[in-house]
């Protein structure tokens, strides 16, 4: 029997060795292809430094939640209206979801969080949270792109 929609859908969001684990192979794979693509070695030298402080921003965000600006919690309600809770603050901040994918393993989120100029991205893997409420999660995002 399944739970009805009208509860508020919490989700603490922990570490994740699978998306640590794509992040991973995507920058080594850039970091591969710059070293296969000829180019001046100072340029090289260059993007090879970006991309290995872009894999441990993103591990540090996205995989670990470590970081300040990490969100560690998200509650949808019944009307749609999300929250999330970031690993620096003491409380919830209102935020409205603007754009989402939807996949059995992944789902990756934008958010526009009140009090930042910026959307916060969320990537939420299978193996940071519980199955139960992942899986309405995304029953929820499906219902929105339905309904919109």
């Amino acid at each position: 029997m399944s739970q009805k929609s009208d509860n508020n859908l919490i989700i603490n969001i922990n570490v994740s060795y699978i998306l640590a684990g794509i992040l991973l192979f995507v920058d080594l794979g850039g970091i591969l292809l710059i070293t296969l693509t000829p180019l001046v070695w100072a340029f090289r030298v260059g993007i090879w430094a970006l991309l290995v402080w872009s894999l441990y921003r993103s591990l540090r965000v996205h995989a670990w939640r470590n970081v300040p600006s990490a969100i560690r919690a998200l509650e949808i309600d019944n009307e749609g209206m999300a929250a999330v809770y970031f690993a620096g603050d003491t409380g919830w901040r209102s935020a409205r979801i603007t754009a989402w994918f939807v996949h059995p393993w992944l789902t990756l989120l934008s958010l526009r969080v009140e009090g930042r100029k910026m959307p916060a991205n969320l990537a939420i893997a299978v193996d940071a949270v519980e199955a139960e409420p992942f899986r309405r999660l995304r029953v929820r995002l499906k219902l929105r792109i339905a309904v919109a």
